[in-house]
């Protein structure tokens, strides 16, 4: 069975802006969507946060390179 653990993060507002509109999607109800990716360090990270958050590269968008955007990143604060 798997345990709970709570995060906290933090997303910078003006990287969600400059989200490629190919990357957005508009659900039934109106509301626009991205897909995010979360990404646990190993160890210690210099900036003192656990994990970081970007936004999803498809695997065609990984193969051809395309850089990873960072927009936030967080803490895991409980286990």
């Amino acid at each position: 069975m798997k345990t709970s653990r709570l995060r906290r993060l933090s997303i910078c507002i003006t990287d969600l802006e400059n989200i490629p509109p190919e990357k957005i999607t508009i659900a039934g109800n109106g509301k626009k969507y991205t897909s995010l990716t979360t990404w646990d360090y190993e160890g210690e990270h210099t900036n003192d946060h656990d994990f970081s958050v970007s936004v999803t590269r498809s695997p065609q968008e990984k193969q051809d390179g395309i850089p990873v955007m960072y927009i936030g990143a967080g803490l895991i604060i409980g286990y």
